[in-house]
């Protein structure tokens, strides 16, 4: 695959189903009975005084946590396949453990690419409307049109907002449902203590991980999807004073949004390079 990133992003193979020849990842964690997860950043985001804010730190937590799990799902795949060449047998834990990690490699990392190009797509659009507002710049009492084109925009960034919230969304349940198979296939292992099952306890606590930063990501939506309704209903009203107050609102808000676009441009590349999808 070339160099090591010191950075996040998937550094393990293509997400996609198992195959009967699929090697282990490049970077294949070390399993012990102790094994357990370094700390990754908390989903409390430091700039929570804007959504952009929230949806940065969140997506490249989201991402970084995705990473992890893409490797264990793999190292698990591995393990399993070991044992399997070892002693061929009908073991009911072993063919649960392969499906649960095959469907998080088809559906997960898929899933989380997306949410990085929908926020990039998301603050070009933020960026645009920004730029026209600087164009345009005061809204003068009595200007219709200005009134016109800025309610039409805020009801862009808000219906682009809230497409985006019903992904979030989805990504959150899918993840809750993985969640609850895996717990339940804990359970159904009894007292059996070998690689495999302890590598999928770790890849279960990579998914609720996962699930806890896929949440907070989701709200961070749900509160730039509010935000732009409420504006649209205030727009709505007809307040001049309001009107400009938006305009300057959303033009001083692009910076933070730029950051993000160049964290969500960074995260997509990281993934190339990677040789991901």
């Amino acid at each position: 695959m070339g160099r090591e990133h010191a950075a996040p992003g998937p550094k393990g193979p293509g997400a996609g189903t198992e195959s009967e020849d699929a090697g282990a990842s490049p970077r294949t964690p070390d399993v012990h009975a102790d094994a357990g997860l370094p700390p990754i950043p908390s989903p409390t985001f430091a700039d929570t005084s804007h959504a952009a804010g929230a949806l940065g730190t969140g997506l490249e937590v989201l991402f970084t946590t995705s990473e992890r799990a893409l490797q264990w799902a793999w190292r698990v795949l591995q393990l399993a396949r070991g044992v399997v060449d070892a002693g061929p047998r009908g073991d009911a834990f072993i063919r649960e453990s392969r499906a649960c990690v095959v469907d998080f490699l088809d559906h997960i990392p898929p899933h989380v690419r997306r949410g990085v190009e929908e926020v990039l797509v998301f603050c070009n659009l933020w960026q645009a409307v920004g730029a026209r507002l600087r164009r345009r710049g005061s809204f003068a009492a009595g200007d219709d049109h200005a009134w016109r084109q800025l309610s039409e925009d805020v009801e862009l960034l808000q219906r682009a907002a809230q497409a985006r919230l019903g992904t979030a969304a989805a990504l959150e349940q899918g993840l809750l449902k993985d969640l609850g198979r895996l717990r339940a296939l804990a359970l159904s292992s009894g007292a059996t203590a070998n690689e495999v099952t302890v590598g999928m306890e770790v890849f279960t606590r990579c998914i609720a991980e996962l699930m806890a930063v896929a949440s907070a990501v989701r709200r961070a939506w749900e509160a730039a999807a509010g935000e732009l309704a409420e504006s649209a209903a205030w727009l709505r009203a007809g307040d001049p004073a309001f009107s400009e107050w938006l305009a300057e609102h959303l033009v001083d808000s692009e910076p933070a949004w730029e950051r993000t676009q160049k964290i969500a441009r960074w995260l997509r590349d990281v993934g190339a390079f990677a040789g991901q999808p």
